[in-house]
């Protein structure tokens, strides 16, 4: 009995580039799908595609299933606009218990979600669809519900509660007169820094407010990351530009944050030109290194360089695959395409600056994911692990022989039974590999390396899914 990935469908096919695939079963297929999108378009597949292909998929998962998945989606990957989608698409298939509600009520972790899946699923809303809403509501303080009213969209707070009607009996005091402020149009938003500065008078006192929130410690780190740019933009004071490099240099504020290196990397981008920042941010991802899991024995990191992983998942692929090395002390890195290029570093090199210098050296040709295991074999060297950021389009076949046949090969003649992470930046749909240590991942989030730690442990992504058990909230009569 396979261990790891257990009745494994092998089926044969093509990929998107046309290259001999390996199909997935549905479950698989639609974790790929679901954990790799925020439903933009992507080099091989559209946004509408990417949704079609979700909508197929669900009909053919069970229930439980796409309701485990909607949850994990949520609060493991914060996602948002996919797990709407899912959750739309449980409706339309799944009656007769609670099973719609309570993914909605397990599921929407902010009041906004709320009004996106109203949005979507239209009127009439379902009767689960409504029972859900109208529990999730029962989640949501005075705060929250004015940080998200929604108003001057298509379906504002206010449009929820005239459809959903929730129940005053099982909510709070604080509800109760929230709710009620709500609907005469009196629930006005809380002081906080979002509404300091937006109603700053001017240019000038904005800058004032921007000053006093760093001085008074108001803004968490991760808020102070991403306004990195509206302090440049209005010209903050030296003084508080050093108060903010030294709260995003502060190992026990990285640590706090929990968050891994290439979470910075968009901060990174939007500061380029001012040296303390940028300095700054570079310290930091070099500390957020220790938020990453070190591995046990040989590690191969294989970042495919090719076209169609060009712009944005090579530079996810780089900055993913620099972490992992820094990280783990006896990982080596490789690019490919057609060829392969030995990505030699010091550990002691920037996180920032060794994923630029992937960047730089990617070949952009095509992609033959089979000279990850060649370049083991022409090394002599017996690998603890294979982790392959990719997107699975391989369509070249190194000395006639498919990626499979050359993962067989190497562990016949290395008389090994190496782990292999195909981690998939895009989530097309198919693999180029599978055995019973294969492990495939995807998406771009944290809790991919959590995930490793997982299979490393005998626990399987698709089994994960399965037995995910959460907390519901009481059912309101």
């Amino acid at each position: 009995m396979s261990k790891f990935n257990p009745n494994t469908a092998t089926t044969r096919t093509t990929n998107l580039a046309g290259g001999r695939a390996i199909s997935m079963r549905p479950e698989q297929e639609l974790i790929h799908a679901v954990l790799s999108t925020f439903l933009e378009d992507k080099y091989y597949e559209s946004g509408d595609a990417r949704i079609a292909r979700i909508s197929s998929l669900v009909v053919s998962c069970s229930p439980k299933f796409v309701s485990n998945l909607a949850i994990i989606a949520r609060k493991e990957f914060n996602l948002r606009s996919v797990v709407t989608l899912l959750i739309s698409e449980l409706s339309k298939i799944h009656r007769g218990d609670s099973l719609v509600k309570d993914t909605i009520v397990s599921a929407c972790m902010r009041v906004d979600d709320l009004t996106e899946l109203v949005a979507l699923v239209g009127k009439p809303l379902p009767k689960q669809v409504k029972r859900g809403i109208r529990n999730a509501l029962l989640k949501f303080n005075r705060y929250q519900l004015a940080k998200y009213k929604a108003e001057g969209k298509g379906v504002s707070l206010v449009d929820v509660f005239n459809l959903v009607h929730p129940k005053a009996q099982f909510a709070t005091d604080e509800q109760k007169q929230a709710w009620k402020d709500l609907m005469e149009g009196n629930l006005a938003s809380f002081d906080t820094w979002e509404t300091e500065i937006s109603n700053a008078k001017d240019d000038e006192d904005r800058t004032q407010k921007w000053e006093k929130l760093i001085a008074d410690r108001k803004m968490g780190y991760m808020a102070i990351l991403r306004n990195l740019n509206n302090f440049i933009k209005y010209h903050l004071s030296d003084e508080s530009i050093d108060a903010v490099c030294k709260i995003l240099t502060d190992p026990q504020e990285v640590a706090k944050s929990k968050q891994l290196p290439f979470r910075f990397t968009t901060a990174y981008e939007n500061v380029i030109g001012n040296r303390k920042f940028s300095n700054a941010i570079s310290e930091a991802m070099d500390l957020a290194v220790a938020n990453t899991p070190e591995l046990p024995g040989r590690t191969l990191i294989g970042i495919d360089s090719s076209g169609s992983m060009g712009g944005d998942p090579i530079k996810k692929a780089s900055i993913f695959g620099a972490t992992l090395a820094k990280a783990n002390i006896n990982a080596d890195v490789i690019l490919y395409d057609t060829k392969v290029k030995e990505a030699a570093f010091s550990s002691r090199i920037p996180v920032v600056d060794f994923a630029a210098r992937i960047v730089a050296e990617a070949m952009g040709g095509g992609t033959e994911t089979s000279l990850v295991f060649q370049y083991a074999l022409q090394k002599g060297i017996k690998y603890d692990r294979f982790i392959i950021i990719s997107d699975n389009e391989s369509w070249s076949e190194g000395y006639g022989r498919s990626v499979q046949q050359v993962y067989e090969y190497y562990k016949n003649q290395t008389s090994t039974d190496p782990f292999v992470y195909a981690i998939d930046i895009q989530g097309y749909g198919t693999k180029d590999v599978t055995g019973s240590k294969v492990f495939h991942l995807t998406g771009w989030s944290n809790r991919l390396l959590d995930f490793v730690a997982h299979a490393e442990k005998g626990e399987s992504l698709v089994n994960y899914v399965r037995n995910y058990e959460t907390a519901h909230q009481p059912v309101q009569k």
